[in-house]
């Protein structure tokens, strides 16, 4: 009986080992009370959060807290696999220093109606240098609190051992819909030697820095000594969408780009945007961001401490609900993810998806996607349309682990843009 009761613990511990193990970080807040989470390179608001292994650069993370009270928040840096789960290393083979650190006091906002405290800190500091290339998802906890995290930002370290040169186009191998963009690329390895490529390489590519549409396991089509193509892959094959929408609340004064009206109705500003449309008369350009937002306050000397939160109202009128999926509001200020803070709500009523987010003053990208049930990849199909014309990033990452490695190193990265 004793030896039964102790197999069921031993096997529990390992189901919650392998359950830890398992998990996949991303990007994003996972308290209520933290907002506005930012994770950037050099300081550069329009950048993929990667650095150059050995160089001065730096990951800025900043977020806010909704209150003005004392908080003891730490972080914690965690290597990960290519797919983001942890990978096998020690703290002591990635890293240099203490493997936990404390968060400076952060600072109180001032003259906003929505109390808040504004963190940030950078990677690599004085108290911690980064020993290995690859993925690292940092989570912030409260000393005070249970230890549970409240946030995780994600960021990259690439060495650069290969070069990626690659272009889109809007010509496809399924199709002449003129709906899709093809990725083609070529990886360069600089006389680097890689064994098994088909083996040792993974390769990675998103659009617009999406998790919900990334492609992985790519075989090359053709392998040279010194270069590995990608090309004519029907993986490499995606909805060109369409150009994000955007708005810009940047004083409770007067509506900004996007915005109907801006209301006071205690306790929060209310933001009501331009009622949307179907995008499906045809390609229109616009300069967006794709998905990005900047926090900015004409009434505030310093944006990040003086700009007030507003509840911003989104709508999109539709007869009737769609049954065999779901809709979902996407952008940075969903933080890229598909979930419940992102899904949208039918209300049978105003016959309208429905979603109110508490956002800081700024200028905002966002589209709206409708996900399939059972499938994780969503499409701007029939809410935003799709063109061969839009503007595009895309973003290739190149992991490298030869035989016998523990994890996966990042050797190249390149963001390619569209040029039509």
């Amino acid at each position: 009986m004793i030896k039964h009761k102790f197999l069921i613990i031993v096997l529990l511990l390992f189901s919650v080992i392998a359950a830890v193990q398992a998990q996949i970080y991303r990007t994003g807040s996972h308290s209520e009370q933290i907002r506005s989470l930012t994770v950037y390179p050099n300081g550069n608001w329009s950048a993929v959060p990667v650095i150059q292994m050995g160089s001065d650069h730096y990951i800025e993370i900043s977020f806010d807290e909704l209150s003005h009270d004392y908080k003891r928040y730490a972080y914690k840096v965690i290597h990960c696999n290519a797919d983001w789960t942890q990978s096998d290393m020690n703290v002591l083979e990635y890293l240099d220093g203490f493997s936990e650190n404390d968060i400076e006091a952060g600072e109180e906002s001032v003259s906003t109606l929505v109390l808040y405290t504004h963190y940030k800190f950078s990677l690599p500091n004085k108290n911690v240098s980064l020993k290995l290339s690859g993925n690292y998802a940092v989570t912030v906890f409260d000393r005070d609190g249970s230890g549970d995290a409240l946030l995780t930002a994600c960021f990259m370290v690439v060495e650069n051992k290969v070069t990626i040169e690659g272009s889109v186009t809007a010509t496809t191998d399924i199709n002449y819909k003129q709906s899709d963009q093809q990725l083609n690329f070529d990886v360069k390895t600089l006389g680097m030697t890689i064994q098994q490529p088909l083996d040792e390489l993974k390769v990675v590519v998103r659009q617009n820095n999406r998790s919900d549409n990334e492609v992985r396991n790519i075989a090359p089509l053709m392998i040279v000594p010194g270069l590995i193509r990608y090309e004519h892959d029907k993986n490499l094959i995606f909805e060109g969408g369409n150009e994000y929408r955007r708005f810009e609340m940047t004083s409770f004064k007067y509506p900004g780009i996007g915005i109907n009206k801006i209301e006071y109705f205690n306790p929060y500003y209310h933001v009501e945007l331009i009622p949307p449309e179907k995008r499906m008369m045809g390609y229109v350009f616009d300069k967006d961001q794709n998905g990005r937002f900047l926090i900015h306050s004409l009434e505030a000397t310093d944006g990040l401490t003086g700009s007030d939160y507003y509840l911003v109202h989104f709508t999109f009128p539709m007869e009737k609900p769609y049954l065999d999926g779901a809709v979902f509001l996407n952008g940075y200020l969903t933080e890229n993810r598909l979930d419940t803070k992102s899904k949208m709500i039918y209300n049978f009523e105003r016959k309208a998806y429905e979603k109110d987010l508490l956002l800081k003053q700024g200028a905002y990208n966002y589209q709206y996607l409708y996900r399939p049930n059972k499938n994780n990849k969503a499409t701007t199909l029939p809410l935003e349309g799709s063109y061969w014309e839009t503007e595009n990033e895309y973003q290739v990452y190149v992991y490298y682990r030869p035989i016998g490695e523990r994890y996966d190193r990042l050797i190249g990265f390149k963001q390619i843009q569209t040029a039509f």
